[in-house]
């Protein structure tokens, strides 16, 4: 079963809404979306809408790179650039997810991904890198 697959249910069975919790221990609710095919969160990702397909990207990703990347961070660091380099999931999600190219700026919801796959039990969120659990 996919990572979109294995959250949409997470958030069927839970109403279409669950909390998360970042690792600075910031709790979010995120929403699935009417479409059953976007997710938001007002205080998490403020006007974006994320395509469930995003978690699909990162697992994949992550599977590409032995199961673990660094997070980097994309907010005061241009892609391919600084803290969004080509082995993070930044980049990742900036290039793959987004469609942007390098020296652009981008979003970067990073941080609420990770505590979603987290709290489905795909990764481990962990400080500066996140690891797949199978």
């Amino acid at each position: 079963m996919k990572s979109s697959e294995i959250i949409r249910n997470i958030f069927m069975q839970s109403a279409g809404s669950v909390v998360v919790t970042t690792l600075r221990g910031k709790s979010h609710v995120v929403k699935l979306n009417s479409d059953g095919k976007t997710i938001s969160s007002k205080t998490g990702l403020r006007t974006q809408q994320l395509d469930l397909s995003i978690f699909d990207i990162v697992v994949d990703f992550l599977r590409e790179n032995g199961g673990i990347a660094q997070k980097g961070n994309g907010r005061n660091s241009k892609v391919g650039h600084g803290k969004c380099t080509s082995d993070t999931v930044c980049y990742c999600i900036a290039t793959k997810y987004y469609g942007h190219k390098v020296g652009e700026s981008t979003f970067d919801p990073v941080f609420i991904i990770a505590a979603i796959l987290d709290m489905a039990g795909i990764c481990e969120n962990s400080r500066g890198y996140l690891r797949l659990k199978f």
